[in-house]
């Protein structure tokens, strides 16, 4: 009966991820770009990394006594989503929010270099 209830978590999970009352901005470049930006932007701002999944894209971090969940979607070729998410509802989001989505968007605008090319 777990087993039912997690596969059936999963497979709603995308749609509560994209619903538009979700705490989420796009970016025009593609999901690996922002994922590797968004923890650069993570560290440039001073907050504790937790955990990091860059197969399924989320970033686990603490900001004080708070634990935040940043998960990137990719939504077509170059484009992608940036969720934010609490996981205690202890403090306001929205500041925290506000200010790694412009540090986010600060560091896309330098070009991005692989290692391997």
């Amino acid at each position: 009966m777990k087993k039912f209830f997690i596969i059936l978590i999963l497979f709603f999970m995308p749609l509560y991820a994209f619903s538009k009352n979700a705490n989420s901005k796009n970016f025009s470049k593609n999901a690996d770009d922002v994922f590797m930006t968004s923890l650069v932007s993570i560290k440039e701002l001073n907050y504790k990394i937790l955990e990091i999944q860059s197969e399924s894209g989320y970033i686990l971090f603490e900001n004080n006594s708070d634990t935040y969940l940043l998960m990137v979607f990719e939504n077509g070729e170059n484009n992608s989503i940036v969720k934010i998410e609490k996981v205690k509802n202890s403090s306001p989001l929205l500041e925290l929010q506000n200010n790694l989505y412009d540090k986010i968007e600060q560091n896309l605008q330098y070009e991005i270099k692989r290692a391997d090319e």
